[in-house]
């Protein structure tokens, strides 16, 4: 019957796909594994891409795992699931994109739900590019889930209820193979930090396997790996994205036109008035280093590259071997002054075993900061007078509709003027400001409205992917959390949960009162994970 909550009973054990998931058994086999990253353009006919798959699929050694594209660059295209179905009728293996940027966490689920009908297992989980142009000009962004929301959403879905509240919701689960995406290129220290400290959540969250953001700099690449094994995520399988630009496109990643992409302008004076063969070859030196770097695989993708391109690039790395060593300086572009984590070791690469180089000098809080953070001590956080004042009484049922009830909230009415004034809160009463050290709302100073951390588009000078001319707001919650004695590797380990759209326009210092809002359902990793270690 529609529209009735469904029982919560137990479906049994996780339902498997019954094809081969190459992808996976490879990782886990320890194999160095190659995937192809194939783009699917505005248009129902995927000739371009049918081409690829058929000759993949006809080749002895050829590709055995095609990466699907969601929708890239903000653009219009075919979706992923429309495609698996014939990469799975040539014998390969598929890897679905899913982004949040053109869905709300409804349709996204649904979507889930249509991959794992077809048997797709292979997920990667995308917050998305900022829109570009679609029917009728630019489209509305929706940015419901992050990145991270999302492979919270994919491991709920491999169990058998849905749902952090009542109703909980039945479900036949699905063994999803959950993966995230990283930005190891950032130059400059708080982006950086943030990008490696979402990683760690996204790990937390569920991810399985870990892909990289595009990048021309082996040594920013290594350093990712040894902080992944210093930080206890050294078993998860790391593939290096290993992309074959031309002059034209790493001009247009510069730019800021494909977003997130790090690329120097001497990387780009060494691409000018290269050949195909000269291109293929760079890349087929970055896949022999990432191999014997002990990378888990190599994501290899280019625009216009046939599979005769990427067997070129496969049978080159390996004629290559350990002799990339001695070419190192084709791998390594650096910008000016960048930030690296760790210090320069002998070899060219990071020192892994020295110390971490994040700033020492503290930062000086706002005004704002200061006031912001003294009325919650005082008033907002749990135990205070405010709280044990308010809380009592906007919690009891009995009085909800009295007019005792709506005075306690005509005397906090006053909140939501300050919140807008000083902070620029845009009233979806769900606030997570003391989460941020009440740097600024990112519900109104992230174009994507992200709750758990930076996407990896931000610019090299640490501007918004999508507007230029303003900072990434997570960039100064980072210095934020600094400049209040905060750490802010807090963000390495807390889930936000996604905003209540039914609190929307409605006072958030009520709902917090009131125990409606996120505060309570928060998610700290680390506590989890010390409670399992004590047991």
């Amino acid at each position: 019957m529609e529209g009735r909550p469904h029982e919560a009973v137990d479906k049994g054990p996780i339902a498997s796909n019954s094809r081969p998931n190459y992808f996976r058994s490879a990782l886990q086999n320890g194999e160095f594994v190659y995937t192809a990253e194939v783009v699917l353009g505005r248009d129902h006919n995927a000739g371009e891409a049918e081409k690829f798959v058929k000759e993949a699929s006809g080749h002895p050694e050829g590709i055995k795992v095609i990466s699907l594209t969601d929708l890239p660059g903000g653009n219009p295209a075919l979706p992923p699931e429309a495609f698996a179905s014939y990469v799975f009728e040539h014998n390969l293996t598929p890897i679905a994109h899913l982004s949040g940027k053109d869905g709300n966490r409804s349709f996204l689920e649904g979507r889930l739900h249509a991959l794992a009908r077809i048997g797709v297992e292979n997920i990667l989980a995308l917050t998305g590019d900022a829109g570009n142009e679609g029917f009728a000009g630019k489209p509305k962004p929706v940015h419901d889930l992050d990145s991270v929301l999302i492979l919270y959403l994919l491991r709920s879905l491999r169990g058998s209820v849905l749902g952090e509240s009542e109703p909980k919701v039945a479900c036949t689960p699905f063994d999803f193979f959950a993966g995230a995406v990283v930005n190891p290129y950032k130059v400059r220290e708080p982006d950086l930090l943030m990008q490696l400290y979402k990683l760690q959540l996204k790990v937390a969250a569920g991810a399985q396997f870990i892909i990289t953001q595009i990048g021309y700099n082996l040594r920013k690449l290594y350093e990712l790996k040894q902080y992944m094994a210093r930080e206890g995520m050294g078993h998860l399988p790391l593939l290096a994205n290993v992309y074959v630009p031309t002059a034209k496109i790493a001009r247009m990643m510069q730019s800021g036109k494909l977003a997130g992409c790090i690329v120097t302008e001497e990387f780009i004076r060494s691409l000018e008035g290269k050949k195909k063969p000269q291109r293929l070859e760079r890349a087929a030196l970055m896949v022999a280093a990432v191999e014997d770097l002990g990378f888990s695989g190599a994501h290899i993708g280019g625009f216009g590259l046939s599979h005769a391109d990427f067997m070129t690039i496969l049978e080159r790395a390996s004629a290559i071997g350990k002799d990339w060593r001695g070419r190192m300086d084709e791998l390594i572009f650096t910008y000016p002054n960048e930030f690296y984590l760790l210090p320069l070791g002998q070899d060219g690469f990071s020192d892994a075993t020295g110390d971490y180089q994040t700033t020492r000098t503290k930062p000086h809080p706002s005004f704002v900061q200061r006031m912001s953070e003294s009325i919650y001590c005082h008033a907002i956080q749990d135990g205070s007078l405010g709280a044990r004042f308010f809380g009592t009484r906007l919690k009891s049922q009995a009085t909800t509709g009295s007019w005792r009830h709506r005075l306690w909230r005509t005397l906090l009415a006053p909140s939501t003027f300050y919140r807008k004034a000083a902070l620029g809160c845009i009233s979806c009463g769900d606030c997570m400001q003391d989460h941020l050290n009440y740097v600024g709302c990112t519900m109104r100073g992230c174009f994507k409205e992200l709750r758990n951390g930076p996407c990896g588009g931000s610019r090299v000078d640490g501007t918004c992917e999508d507007r230029p001319e303003q900072p990434c707001i997570w960039n100064q919650i980072y210095l934020g959390a600094l400049a209040v004695g905060d750490d802010p590797k807090k963000f390495a380990h807390i889930l936000i949960p996604a905003r209540d759209w039914s609190l929307d326009r409605t006072n958030a210092l009520v709902n917090r009162f009131a125990g409606l809002d996120n505060a309570g359902k928060r998610i700290d990793f680390a506590k989890i994970t010390k409670d399992d270690n004590s047991c």
